[in-house]
């Protein structure tokens, strides 16, 4: 036990040092492991401002004591292991401290954000498959609305998973750090199934003419449309689609490319020298999502060859004049761009997108589809390589996906690339 004087000097008090004539606060600082004070703005004749003072600093060092409570448990204690006596927030906070830093501190920080509302004042002993379940039901009645999108959309039974994902992943941590005396386990909804759309060959010229300044005017899928290509183009889109739809990359990826390697190392850039397009720098963060080179496509080589000569001529025209030129091949009136989804959206709507080409399904009306985004950039171009015949192992190195992921979401849309094991059955 600590001897009465140490016990002590941990006390915080309230006190006036005469020799300047100054209330102070001496209190004991847990991160150091010393003894400080902290000197109040109030003289002798000021002592009903110290005590206020001493009252919110009181206060404020209880919330921390309960905060850092929340992330730092005492070590030893037996409740520690009682499900009954954790609560969720309490886990979810645990958790949520050690995701600071990692790849995953965003989307963790997203989803404790969703979590909370419903599971906080609950322990752990309450999380079963009823809880899960409600928990289901009352996400997927509520819409969220996409950053730069129009509309909102109805959060998914696929949404509520993840989410879902993400507190069985901080129970999991706190029963391997504590060992909990009854672990619970989370009730997932079914997966979901692949998302089912991709853009064909045609709809994705239509989608880059309208990019490109064209409308059209009169026409159908079927019967062919009739354009008008007296509009402006819209260059960052055009610079998007051809990199994006090319290369099959995530849309965040290709609006970080440069034409030289970022001195952060961790966007990417095209080296023309190698004929690679470095999707990530070397410390870029890892995550499942991957990001390796891909070789740059034979069909873009060119375009990418003229938009860096322009844009080499453009930065030296802007640091002559002595502003700062963004190294981006993807840029807005000069800036960086974090995404594009609106003029996406605004393209797609202009480029008669709602009926698909493939089967004449309506994407505004049926659930499983919607209006394009950038995303299917991705998924058309593994789609059609897939159904070009290109071997899959070939495909998901290209695309820099698994192959599993690359069969389970493309695979069950085409069979052409089954063409030699067909033949040799």
């Amino acid at each position: 036990m600590p001897s009465p004087g140490k016990a002590r000097d941990r006390n915080t008090v309230l006190a006036f040092d005469e020799e300047r004539g100054q209330w102070l606060i001496r209190f004991w600082d847990e991160e150091t492991g010393q003894r400080r004070k902290r000197r109040l703005k109030c003289g002798a004749s000021d002592r009903k401002e110290a005590d206020r003072q001493f009252a919110e600093f009181l206060l404020e060092a209880d919330r921390a004591r309960k905060e850092r409570e929340l992330v730092s448990p005492t070590p030893g204690d037996p409740t520690l292991k009682r499900s009954a006596l954790i609560s969720i927030d309490r886990v979810l906070a645990f958790y949520g401290e050690r995701q600071i830093g990692t790849p995953n501190q965003e989307i963790v920080g997203y989803h404790m954000q969703r979590l909370l509302p419903f599971w906080t004042g609950k322990m752990l002993s309450q999380i079963d498959g009823s809880t899960c379940r409600g928990y289901v039901k009352k996400r997927t009645r509520e819409t969220f609305t996409s950053p730069g999108a129009k509309k909102a959309r109805e959060v998914t039974e696929s949404t509520a998973r993840r989410e879902l994902e993400t507190l069985g992943a901080a129970v999991g941590a706190w029963h391997k750090e504590y060992t909990l005396d009854s672990r619970p386990l989370i009730t997932l909804p079914a997966k979901s199934k692949a998302h089912p759309d991709w853009l064909t060959d045609g709809e994705y010229e239509r989608l880059l003419r309208v990019a490109k300044g064209g409308r059209i005017v009169a026409g159908d899928a079927k019967q062919g449309f009739e354009w008008v290509d007296d509009g402006q183009s819209t260059e960052h889109l055009v610079r998007f689609l051809e990199l994006t739809f090319s290369t099959g990359s995530r849309a965040g990826v290709m609006l970080g490319l440069g034409w030289e390697p970022d001195p952060e190392r961790k966007r990417g850039h095209v080296d023309f020298g190698t004929t690679t397009i470095f999707r990530l720098g070397p410390d870029a963060p890892v995550t499942r999502k991957r990001g390796e080179p891909c070789r740059i496509p034979d069909r873009i080589l060119p375009l990418l060859r003229a938009w860096h000569a322009a844009d080499m001529a453009e930065k030296a025209k802007v640091e002559a004049e002595g502003g700062a030129w963004v190294d981006r091949i993807v840029r807005y009136h000069g800036k960086a761009m974090a995404r594009i989804g609106q003029a996406f959206e605004n393209a797609a709507t202009n480029a008669r997108l709602e009926i698909r080409d493939i089967d004449g399904r309506h994407r505004l009306t049926d659930k499983a589809l919607g209006l394009p985004t950038p995303h299917i950039l991705r998924h058309s171009k593994a789609t059609l390589l897939l159904r070009a015949g290109v071997p899959p192992i070939e495909v998901a190195e290209f695309l820099s996906m698994s192959l599993k992921s690359l069969l389970d979401t493309c695979g069950h849309t085409a069979s052409e690339y089954q063409r030699a094991a067909a033949a040799a059955a």
